[in-house]
């Protein structure tokens, strides 16, 4: 329940503090004295969007700030997934907007989003304002208001599994499908491409293997002789190499006796001779195999332009580019070949995955139509109890066309006041007055049903008077007997019935006005109905009618 409500510097607010109490309390004042500034206060405790002009001028900040007790167990696990210490005996939630315009939002003093505020209040409280009566007409509502009443939400969440589960099939199915179209329009030009390259029968290193080789063919008869020049340089009898440098060894032979260091250059001068040797005779050999063929260089050309247009054909630089390239085009034709059987196996779990969902939403479906006919009877009879004597409402349930995230059904509240007309949709049928007697029925029957401490009526009793307003006062102070209840009202009958009396006023200085709210005492209280009852003017006459109806109405505490 909320147990108290903290603002400071907000709109008319200078600063108040107001301590709630249980069961049903009631909130007063004349037009315009600010009880919408105290909802709209708690509004921004709910989650809702916040600027500067929220603050009372001249003040460089304003908090708002709510205790919360008697907190739902499903509050203290959202905390802690959060990370925010929890209390299982309160929960604090505070708001801090500056005049830059910047906010900032705190539970149990610690940082929090919008977002979380607005998850949260759902456990906290619920706000019922005049334009909430728009909901009675939304279909989302009505069914919001089956799967409540009749306690289905773990079905339909496990309904909602199924379901999310479905979507991610037929998406899978879908974009396996739309590849598999597309692969299946180049399959013949891929199959061309991996054939090609298949037939070419391309080699690791080859092209380098075979640009080599051709430049070799292309000047075979210079290298021939080129060699011939170089062995005849290295073997000529009269001035070639070999010679020389045996000439050069016989001479430093000769000194061997007579000098030291001339035993190390015969060593050299003999492995230079050997080594001369050899590659003469590799020169030569090499001379003799350098053959020149034409046919052979023809062949190598040929395969050259082979592998340079498959090359330049895929934008590719090396053999190995276009080995790698015929492995990829064989995967993305085995893909294609395969596609067939991975789509005939999606498409099972597709239809397994729908069958499941349709399944459970054909069990929510009779949990709904079975809540349905409950809700039509205690509805009826609250109707009746509110003044509509020949009121009739139904809950027509139809299937959709096709499952959605919520089931398999379409609702519509009909409804009728009058015995001679047929009972059609609310939102077509019902007026402004019919529309607040309804969306309090259904708050009352539903109200037990949810974990909720703190529901807030503003301006429930629009469109009605008189005996309906001390039904709906009896309502409320009934559904205030399970949780609590605020009803912000401007008819006596209902202000009567509450068990606390909260009463808001302005005061007007010379420069600036400010809204003030206080607890009525019993005295306070006569007074203030018997203003409500009669106007300004308060007499013996007009207190004894007061003092009457609050007694009535079960308003005044012993």
């Amino acid at each position: 329940m909320l147990q108290s409500l903290s603002i400071r510097n907000f709109v008319l607010i200078d600063e108040l503090t107001i301590d709630f109490q249980p069961h049903f309390s009631v909130i007063t004042g004349e037009t315009g004295a600010g009880k919408s500034i105290i909802l709209g206060a708690i509004g921004l405790l709910m989650g809702q969007r916040a600027d500067s002009s929220t603050l009372r001028p001249g003040a460089d900040r304003c908090i708002i700030e709510a205790r919360f007790t008697h907190l739902d167990a499903a509050v203290g696990i959202m905390l802690e997934e959060e990370d925010i210490d929890s209390d299982e005996e309160e929960c604090i939630v505070r708001r801090e907007i500056t005049s830059k315009g910047k906010s900032r939002a705190f539970i149990n003093d610690t940082p929090a989003s919008l977002q979380l505020l607005k998850r949260l209040s759902e456990y906290l409280i619920d706000i019922h304002s005049q334009h909430k009566n728009l909901l009675l007409g939304d279909a989302g509502f009505q069914l919001s208001v089956l799967d409540l009443y009749s306690g289905s939400l773990p079905q339909l969440h496990t309904y909602q599994e199924a379901y999310r589960r479905l979507r991610e099939g037929q998406r899978a199915y879908e974009e396996a499908k739309a590849t598999a179209l597309a692969l299946s329009k180049e399959q013949d030009y891929l199959q061309f491409q991996y054939d090609q390259l298949e037939e070419a029968e391309i080699e690791e290193g080859e092209l380098e293997a075979l640009e080599e080789e051709e430049r070799q063919l292309s000047h075979a008869q210079e290298i021939q002789e080129e060699l011939g020049g170089a062995v005849s340089a290295l073997e000529d009898d009269e001035r070639g190499a070999l010679q020389s440098v045996h000439l050069a060894l016989r001479s430093v032979e000769s000194i061997r006796r007579y000098h030291s260091s001339a035993e190390e250059w015969c060593e050299r001068l003999s492995s230079v001779r050997i080594e001369l040797q050899d590659l003469a005779s590799t020169l030569s050999s090499e001379a003799e195999e350098v053959t020149f063929s034409p046919k052979r260089l023809a062949r190598v050309e040929a395969r050259l332009d082979q592998l340079r247009g498959l090359l330049h054909k895929h934008g590719l630089e090396s053999c190995s580019q276009l080995i790698a390239l015929k492995e990829e085009l064989a995967e993305r034709l085995e893909k294609i070949n395969s596609s067939d059987e991975d789509l005939a196996r999606l498409a099972e779990e597709v239809e397994a995955a729908e069958a499941e969902v349709l399944r459970l939403g054909e069990a929510l479906r009779q949990i709904r139509s079975d809540a349905a006919r409950a809700i039509e009877t205690a509805l009826v009879l609250a109707l009746q109890e509110l003044g509509m004597p020949h009121v009739r409402f139904l809950i027509q349930i139809d299937a959709l066309a096709s499952p959605s995230l919520m089931g398999l059904d379409h609702v519509t509240f009909l409804f009728s006041a009058n015995k001679e007309i047929d009972p059609e949709p609310v939102a077509d049928i019902a007026s402004g007055g019919e529309i607040s007697r309804l969306m309090l029925a259904l708050k009352a029957l539903i109200a037990d049903r949810r974990s909720l401490p703190t529901i807030i009526f503003d301006e429930i009793d629009t469109g009605v008077s008189g005996e309906t307003a001390e039904r709906i006062a009896t309502i409320l102070r009934r559904m205030g007997q399970s949780m609590q209840v605020l009803a912000v009202t401007h008819l006596p009958q209902i202000a009567a019935a509450g068990s606390d009396h909260f009463y808001i006023y302005k005061e007007h200085g010379e420069e600036s006005t400010r809204s003030h709210i206080r607890h009525l005492t019993s005295e306070e209280r006569v007074d203030e109905i018997a203003r409500m009852q009669s106007g300004s003017k308060l007499t013996d006459v007009t207190r004894a009618a007061a003092q009457a109806l609050l007694e009535s109405a079960g308003g005044l505490k012993d």
